[in-house]
């Protein structure tokens, strides 16, 4: 558990002088309450022991609380304090029923951020008893009923005895950080069902609809709105700084929460753009905002201009300093220079001209042929890179949206498990340190738009040429120049062609791609 230095205060309160005067706020990642009169039967007894031994404390463990819109935020403690209040209650509606004069005590200020919470909290509390309070409030009462002659001394005992450790974060990270490493058992809620609850709530609430299928998407979105309406880029959304953000910038008012979800519904437009698969592929979710943010400006992202001005360069540059082992850092300088254009509504061929002198800045963004040429055949480097490329390619050629690249699959040619004809004909088997260099070399791969190696259990080329003649004349988009095999020159030539088609699709990359002549010298 890491937080940071000195974030942290710790102070030993009487728990109702600390809180009775104070507004009290149960965050959104905490699960409702759940107590059940097992939890109180303990309590009951420190009660009656306490009332007989009136030095001593009851020390109620501890409360890890953050200060927000002048509330004590209990980020550990809402079953505790809440159980009080039932306590608190129980004794109210007794001494009233039985007309028994006790001393003034006061239910604590609890609000909870979940409305639907809050809403059946107050219920309870105010109106009439409600589950999930009802039970444990009952127990309660037929407690201090049997007591009712020790009533003040329960009274006192609240007032003057229970003690806890105040832990005092300085934001809400800190707090849930702490509160996720001592809840246990599925209590807390994560950080993605924080963001469905947050949403779904506030769509009840404001009567708009929100559809959340993936919520890994939802929350990039939200951190591509984030940044089209900030210019604070680098602030991490892993933590629960998304909550506040969520509050302040999205879920304030109806009209807010309105332009959010047109935002989101312009967003989810990315899902169908063939080059999202190309930034899955190389692993750069980062790139997903210039798309959201694009879109979100209005930007056609199918666009020839677009892609070849902007998006493609950006792809290319993350591949090179993938290849070259470059900070990431590097790389979100550079998206956040794109960003800003992209706000500022630059035209294109502007922006190309601001990425191309970026990426003349730091040498890690360029490399040599010969060491790209290299990369493409390396066994260490991830197949899906070098299927990305393949990808690209095909999207320069074919700049149409109707490209349906969720549909394609990446195939071996000399298949990953070999039947014994590969090796009866000269092919390394897979013991063999020729074969770890041979199939996941980029030219042995092509795009295909059917599975082929499972349907006939990576059989022998000559078997594989008969469904690959099938396949390829159907999907006229996928025939370019660099996923295209000459499948003779492949059985015949064995490795020596794998190897020149690896150079001829680096030199193609060099010379055809946007930017290939800027990062690869």
């Amino acid at each position: 558990m890491i937080v940071k230095n000195n974030t942290i205060t710790t102070s030993y309160e009487n728990v109702y002088q600390y809180l009775s005067n104070k507004e009290i706020g149960i965050p959104i990642f905490q699960r409702f309450y759940d107590w059940k009169e097992k939890e109180i039967v303990q309590l009951k007894e420190d009660l009656l022991r306490i009332i007989d031994e009136q030095q001593n404390q009851l020390y109620f463990l501890d409360f890890i609380y953050y200060e927000e819109d002048e509330k004590i935020k209990l980020a550990d403690g809402q079953q505790r304090l809440v159980t009080l209040n039932n306590l608190i209650k129980a004794i109210q509606d007794i001494a009233e029923a039985e007309s028994v004069k006790i001393d003034n005590i006061e239910l604590f200020k609890i609000t909870y951020d979940i409305k639907q919470n809050d809403a059946k909290y107050e219920t309870h509390f105010m109106h009439y008893e409600t589950a999930p309070f009802k039970k444990v409030y009952l127990s309660f009462r037929e407690f201090i009923k049997e007591h009712i002659n020790r009533i003040n001394d329960f009274v006192k005992v609240i007032k003057n005895n229970i003690y806890v450790f105040f832990k005092k974060c300085a934001n809400a990270d800190d707090a849930f950080t702490i509160f996720q490493q001592i809840n246990t058992g599925g209590k807390p809620l994560s950080k993605d069902e924080v963001i469905k609850t947050a949403l779904e709530q506030y769509s009840k609430i404001y009567d708009v609809k929100i559809n959340i299928n993936k919520i890994r998407d939802i929350r990039q979105q939200i951190v591509s709105y984030y940044k089209y309406l900030s210019k604070d880029y680098d602030k991490n959304f892993d933590n629960m700084e998304i909550i506040t953000f969520l509050k302040n910038h999205v879920t304030k008012d109806k009209t807010t929460f309105s332009d959010f979800i047109d935002k989101i519904n312009m967003m989810k437009k990315v899902n169908d753009s063939p080059i999202k698969y190309v930034i899955n592929y190389i692993n750069r979710n980062t790139l997903l905002d210039i798309l959201n943010i694009s879109i979100m400006n209005k930007i056609n992202i199918e666009g020839a201009n677009y892609q070849k001005d902007i998006i493609i360069p950006l792809c290319m540059a993350s591949i090179v300093l993938t290849f070259n082992g470059g900070s990431p850092t590097t790389y979100r300088y550079l998206l956040n220079i794109v960003i800003d254009s992209i706000k500022e509504s630059k035209k294109f061929d502007k922006i190309n001209q601001e990425i191309i002198a970026e990426l003349k800045n730091y040498p890690a963004y360029t490399i040599s042929l010969s060491d790209f040429t290299n990369k493409l055949g390396d066994k260490d480097t991830s197949p899906s890179i070098k299927k990305a490329l393949l990808v690209l390619d095909i999207i320069i050629n074919n700049t149409s949206s109707t490209l349906k690249i969720d549909s394609i699959n990446l195939e071996h040619i000399y298949p990953q498990n070999p039947c014994t004809e590969w090796l009866q004909n000269g092919w390394p088997s897979t013991s063999d340190d020729l074969y770890k260099e041979l199939v996941n070399n980029i030219g042995n791969f092509i795009i295909l738009n059917e599975e082929i190696n499972k349907k006939i259990k990576n059989k022998y080329i000559i078997d594989k040429v008969n469904e690959y003649n099938k396949i390829i004349p159907k999907d006229k988009s996928l025939q370019t120049s660099m996923n295209t095999v000459d499948f003779v020159k492949f059985e015949n030539e064995g490795k020596d062609y794998i190897k020149k088609r690896q150079e001829d699709i680096a030199k193609e990359i060099q010379t055809k791609f946007p930017l290939g002549r800027v990062l690869i010298k």
